[in-house]
């Protein structure tokens, strides 16, 4: 019997700026979890890990700037489940969330120890003291901390699998084609 069930249709590319800041978000996240994992693997790595955690702060939020202003916007397709359509735009929604709140939280958690705050090292820029010396405090927020992390990197590894295994084997919808550098994609030679 034939299906009356529409094919997907074939996603169109993101934008350059898109792909930059998709795939410098990755390389980022992976460096600060790489870093705070095996905090000696190279000198400095707690000053790196914290340069970095302001720099994926502010890509994070140019990123959110320019999905909302110039980005394109993704159409449902008609033959995806409303639900699975929902379900992705929740997820990106949470990923933006944890991507701005993990260096929230250690700003904070760095506050709460007494630790002066300089982004990327500069001693000329020094983030307002919000909070007092407290202890307890600040292991509450290294506590809220990890759980944001490891719920991002949870939620990566989901996103990871439903760009592949979904979007690429089962549906065949190119996705994760269309997120890919134009030299990456399948159809870079048209």
């Amino acid at each position: 019997m034939l299906s009356t069930k529409p094919a997907p249709r074939q996603a169109v590319p993101y934008d350059t700026a898109s792909i930059t800041f998709h795939w410098l978000t990755v390389a980022l996240v992976l460096a600060l979890f790489t870093l705070a994992t095996f905090p000696g693997i190279v000198k400095g790595s707690i000053a790196l890990h914290k340069a970095l955690g302001f720099t994926v702060f502010a890509l994070v939020v140019l990123r959110i700037v320019w999905r909302l202003t110039l980005g394109r916007k993704r159409q449902p397709d008609p033959s995806e489940p409303m639900l699975l359509h929902l379900g992705a735009k929740a997820a990106h929604v949470a990923l933006y969330a944890l991507l701005l709140s993990a260096p929230v939280l250690g700003w904070l958690y760095l506050e709460a120890k007494a630790i002066d705050v300089h982004p990327f090292g500069l001693q000329a820029l020094e983030m307002p003291s919000v909070l007092y010396y407290d202890r307890e405090l600040a292991m509450a927020i290294y506590g809220w901390k990890q759980v944001v992390v490891y719920s991002l990197l949870g939620l990566i590894v989901v996103h990871a699998i439903a760009a592949i295994s979904y979007h690429s084997v089962i549906r065949k919808d190119g996705v994760l084609n269309a997120m890919l550098p134009r030299r990456w994609r399948r159809d870079a030679e048209i």
